[in-house]
């Protein structure tokens, strides 16, 4: 049985990926600072321990695992924020994730961020965090893993979502059997199969941000707006789910696009139980990864290794 352990665990991408892939596994723990987060990780999922700071805990004496996932804070790289790269206080967590796979040395280890990731400040960051991670030995002081990173969009694994992420993928080499190859794309369903209700509203009250790009595109169908002066307008896919998803619109039905309908574009059953308030759902979805990018990868990695983690 898979034992997964996953930090800045928001609304947990990673178990939800093996559940629908018929995984199974032992939730090892999971660990977010955000108690609405949290809220949501206990409504939906059993893990077995919680952590609430990754700063703050002595990682040798975490559980022992065969997956470590971590999307670490994506703020201090992304083009919609300041830039400030390892200047930010944020970007710590990621000398934290290097700390939990020196302790546990896990067979595969997965960590995501933002595109721009590998670019700022003339990638020093992201060619340091590869470096480490190349040269993390096990207990025959031997280099553990082969390391390897892609650049992954929700929309080429089935989602109309245009949201590109970078992963960083360790494979430990005494479970390898194949090199890593980017898994193979899927066709993009229609925008349409994601919107739960169909009702046409008449909405009068357009914020005048959204009005423009409703007049720059002449009020076309299928297309969806967000409120957001650095999103573009998307024809029959979504721009990139932020935490501000609740304010996308969408041309067709003329509304405001649901929590559920957000959380299906990221990849999520729309059973998944929300209990907390519809702003900090939509925070969580526009913090998460996408379900449907996991699976393919997990997919991919389970194939070229010995691990016998199927249903």
């Amino acid at each position: 049985m898979l034992r997964i352990g996953t930090d800045c665990s928001g609304i947990e991408a990673p178990i939800q990926a093996l559940l629908q892939m018929n995984i199974p596994f032992e939730h090892s723990f999971t660990c977010d600072k955000d108690p609405y987060a949290l809220k949501s990780i206990k409504a939906n999922y059993h893990p077995k321990k919680i952590y609430t700071d990754i700063t703050k805990r002595k990682h040798a004496c975490l559980p022992d695992i065969d997956m470590y996932i971590c999307g670490f804070p994506c703020q201090p790289f992304s083009l919609m924020g300041n830039k400030m790269g390892t200047e930010d206080s944020r970007s710590n967590i990621m000398y934290q994730c290097i700390k939990v796979i020196q302790k546990k040395l896990p067979k595969i280890f997965i960590l995501e961020n933002v595109k721009n990731f590998k670019f700022i400040q003339k990638g020093n960051p992201f060619n340091y965090l590869l470096n480490q991670l190349k040269n993390i030995k096990n207990k025959n002081k031997e280099f553990a893993y082969n390391v390897y990173f892609d650049i992954l969009n929700t929309k080429d694994y089935g989602i109309p979502q245009n949201r590109e992420r970078i992963f960083i993928i360790g494979i430990r080499k005494d479970i390898q059997k194949e090199p890593y190859s980017t898994p193979e794309k899927l066709p993009m369903r229609d925008l349409d199969d994601f919107i739960i209700d169909k009702t046409i509203c008449e909405n009068t009250n357009i914020p005048k941000t959204i009005q423009k790009k409703l007049d720059k595109i002449n009020n076309q169908p299928n297309y969806i707006c967000p409120c957001s002066n650095f999103s573009v307008s998307m024809k029959n896919k979504t721009p990139t789910l932020t935490t501000n998803c609740g304010s996308y619109y969408h041309t067709t039905y003329k509304r405001y696009l649901t929590t559920k309908e957000c959380l299906s574009l990221q990849g999520f059953n729309i059973n998944f139980i929300q209990d907390v308030s519809k702003m900090q759902m939509f925070k969580q979805i526009g913090n998460s990864m996408s379900v449907n990018v996991l699976k393919a990868l997990f997919q991919k990695i389970f194939n070229i290794t010995t691990c016998n983690f199927g249903p």
